[in-house]
């Protein structure tokens, strides 16, 4: 038997593909439920993601899976909207806003040419994105519209994240179809886990000894492993030292009965006036996430803030007053994403010993296609020693 420690993406990313190849193999989890950092709670009628995040359609992993029929999906808007001051534009794809392209309070039109430019370039593995965007010639839209939409993405400015890995995100976002499921992003890892045959949660898994797993509900005599779990999880399993930096967010969730907007677009403040990177009235998105007669406003924060520095933040980046909103809840997602800063590499060995094999978006790339691509090269790389075939 091969055993999969961990039920998040990569988890079963990796699960999945060693049972399509006829592997016998189990799943572990410690949690009560799959899909690790991706999950929602039901409160008060609301229905709270841990962390606010899109899915994006078009990733080749959620494509590979053909996963998009098993979700009741609502797409966004393909633009956003920018805050500056008491005036709001709308930026976004100009196959479907092509008259915004042309506000010149979002960047000059040839700072946004050199940003189409800067889509078929390629970076220095040695730069960051900031570095890549300006040398680009994209410096105003940089500074207005993309770099606080950028951190809202990577949860750090983008001087600390690397180009090559900033320029493959964009892309996607670029060539995208991003939304939520109506139930939450937690519909996506449930979906998932639905097609593995043996998942064993409420498991904490306590020490790997060999071709031994010793869990709290017994030990699991296993071929090989993979530890597919969050990087600080995986270093406590392996005596490994954690060496490439975790990011932290926080997410805030109010409810209103009034609307700020009636669109779904994500606003962001280009003034950089308070903690808020983005906000968004996600039940404008998909209904499902508020009661009948409110609004849920999801807000993300990636330094630490206080609710009323929140809140008067939010009141500046929508134009309206929030003292009626009504605080409902907010997740510290305190290893929200990992940071590839500038010259990083990503892994091209999953191998971490003869018994053990390693996955996460922390080897690939900071995204859900990151995780789901190395949970899949993992288990491709343990089916090619163990002599497989794919079926």
């Amino acid at each position: 038997m091969y055993v999969v420690i961990g039920a998040g993406l990569a988890g079963l990313s990796a699960a999945l593909t060693l049972q399509d190849a006829g592997a016998d193999v189990v799943v572990i989890d410690s949690a009560d439920r799959p899909g690790g950092r991706i999950a929602s709670d039901l409160i008060d009628g609301f229905i709270l993601d841990r962390g606010f995040q899109l899915i994006n359609l078009n990733y080749p992993e959620i494509k590979r899976w053909a996963i998009a029929e098993e979700l009741d999906f609502k797409v966004a808007p393909r633009s956003i909207r920018v805050s500056f001051g008491s005036e709001f534009v709308t930026l976004g794809d100009p196959r479907t806003s092509f008259l915004s392209s042309f506000s010149s309070a979002s960047g000059s039109l040839s700072s946004k040419a050199a940003f189409l430019k800067y889509l078929i370039s390629k970076p220095d593995r040695a730069e960051s994105l900031e570095d890549h965007l300006l040398r680009s010639g994209c410096s105003d839209l940089y500074r207005k519209v993309l770099k606080p939409f950028l951190q809202g993405v990577f949860l750090a400015d983008p001087s600390r994240v690397s180009a090559v890995v900033g320029r493959e995100i964009i892309g996607t976002f670029i060539s995208g179809r991003s939304g939520v499921p109506a139930d939450g992003v937690a519909s996506l890892p449930l979906a998932l886990a639905k097609r593995v045959k043996n998942l064993k949660l409420n498991t904490r898994v306590e020490e790997i000894r060999g071709k031994v797993v010793a869990t709290s509900d017994g030990d699991f005599a296993a071929e090989k492993v993979i530890v597919a779990t969050d990087l600080t999880t995986a270093g406590q399993l392996l005596g490994a030292d954690q060496v490439k930096p975790l990011l932290s967010a926080t997410t805030w969730y109010h409810s209103t009965e009034d609307s700020p907007t009636d669109t779904a677009q994500l606003v962001i403040d280009s003034q950089n006036r308070g903690p808020v990177v983005n906000s968004i009235v996600i039940s404008n998105l998909a209904e499902h996430y508020a009661p009948v007669g409110q609004s849920l406003v999801s807000s993300t924060t990636i330094y630490h803030a206080s609710e009323s520095e929140v809140r008067r933040h939010l009141a500046l980046v929508w134009g309206r007053s929030t003292e009626e909103w009504r605080f409902l809840a907010k997740y510290e997602i305190h290893s929200a994403l990992p940071l590839f800063a500038p010259g990083a590499e990503q892994v091209k060995n999953y191998k971490y010993n003869e018994n053990i094999y390693c996955a996460g978006d922390y080897l690939n790339a900071p995204s859900q296609n990151g995780a789901l691509l190395s949970g899949r090269l993992a288990a491709e790389e343990l089916l090619l020693d163990e002599g497989f075939q794919r079926s």
